[in-house]
């Protein structure tokens, strides 16, 4: 039997591996080769997905599933070259933490190998893809089987604002959906000094842009939040032509995957009904679709009575309110009761930013309260 102390050092090292050879959605090659070598030699089996080229999971126990996710990829950013622990692969540096949830997701699997009869259930670890991707690796793991008796599923996300030690933990919604929306506006075009011989293209976005967000606020309850914003208008070549063509595009966010649905359906209504009254044809699109990843309240009443149980009650943060910002981990959220936990980091930077540093002591109390909470379910 060995303890969390005893094996915390070679999981800092694994995860200060991990940082200096970042890779990016999809290409998490070499990551997996050395996530499958760390588990051979600890004599843990890992099982490569089918459909994807990269990632897997490792089981230990019997029973029941309690899954674990850890994703491994990294963002296309060039860290700062003055980090002690740096990227040495130019552009790809790990800016979200995924390092962490890999090499904790590994401490979890190292721990219960070493004391298999503290588990009272099987525990799979899943370590995914491609989080950052649109569309992410979630939707194509779930389609392997993997959730296959699975009675919940767990993860976390460092967060740098907060203490080390501290575990931060949101009743129902905690990240919000995401959806990208392509909206193509096709006319016949013609001269700047005849408008109105033809259909001023320029002019209908504008008001299709201001008009549909009108509209969706209108329709939908106050109480719930919904972010609807564009970040790109193109079309035209010239300042004396109308074009054919205006390209929009930007992205949807709610917490509630209803209230999701409902703008979809509303979108429609409004783009059908908004084309046929400027004789107009009008394509709208939802290339990508991440829903909301909402906490499971069963879960959580189960954490947070685990936390106070183990006198830590002050390490609990309960009055954050829910991201604006989303997490594939929705997909698995989706079949089974899911709880996503934000730990802190106590970094300086930001996610998704050269700059980010985070504190490695953030592993060992993650370690313990994962593997008492796991325990325990």
């Amino acid at each position: 039997m060995k303890s969390i102390e005893d094996i915390i050092h070679e999981i800092i090292e694994i995860r200060r591996e991990l940082h200096r050879n970042p890779e990016i959605s999809f290409k998490e090659f070499n990551t997996t080769n050395l996530i499958e070598e760390t588990l051979n030699s600890w004599e843990l089996k890992f099982t490569r997905f089918k459909n994807i080229l990269t990632g897997g999971y490792c089981e230990i126990g019997e029973g029941k599933v309690i899954a674990f996710r850890s994703d491994i990829d990294a963002l296309p950013i060039t860290e700062d070259s003055s980090h002690e622990i740096c990227s040495e692969i130019s552009g790809v540096m790990h800016a979200c933490g995924h390092d962490f949830h890999t090499s904790i997701g590994l401490g979890l699997l190292k721990y219960f190998s070493e004391n298999k009869n503290e588990l009272q259930n099987k525990l799979r670890v899943i370590f995914q893809p491609a989080e950052e991707a649109a569309p992410g690796g979630a939707e194509i793991v779930v389609k392997e089987n993997i959730l296959e008796n699975v009675k919940s599923i767990i993860a976390i996300h460092i967060d740098p604002t907060l203490e080390v030690g501290k575990f931060n933990i949101v009743e129902g919604p905690v990240q919000a959906s995401s959806t990208s929306i392509h909206i193509e506006f096709i006319g016949a075009g013609g001269h700047t000094s005849k408008p109105s011989e033809t259909v001023d293209l320029i002019n209908v976005a504008a008001f299709y842009i201001t008009q549909i967000q009108s509209f969706i606020q209108q329709k939908i309850d106050s109480r719930e939040t919904v972010a609807f914003a564009f970040g790109t208008i193109s079309g035209g070549s010239t300042h004396n032509i109308i074009p054919q063509n205006i390209l929009l595009r930007g992205t949807l966010r709610t917490h509630n995957n209803e209230v999701l649905n409902k703008c979809f359906s509303l979108m429609k209504t409004f783009t059908n009904s908004f084309a046929e009254l400027h004789k107009i044809k009008i394509d709208l699109q939802f290339p990508t679709n991440c829903p909301a990843t909402i906490n499971n309240s069963e879960l959580t009443k189960k954490y947070i009575d685990f936390m106070k149980s183990e006198g830590n009650s002050e390490k609990l943060v309960l009055d954050s309110k829910p991201s604006m910002g989303a997490d594939d981990f929705a997909f698995y959220g989706l079949h089974v009761p899911s709880l996503y936990l934000q730990v802190g980091a106590a970094g300086s930077g930001t996610l998704h930013s050269k700059d980010l540093v985070l504190n490695e002591n953030l592993i060992q109390p993650s370690l313990k309260t994962m593997i008492g909470f796991i325990k325990k379910l």
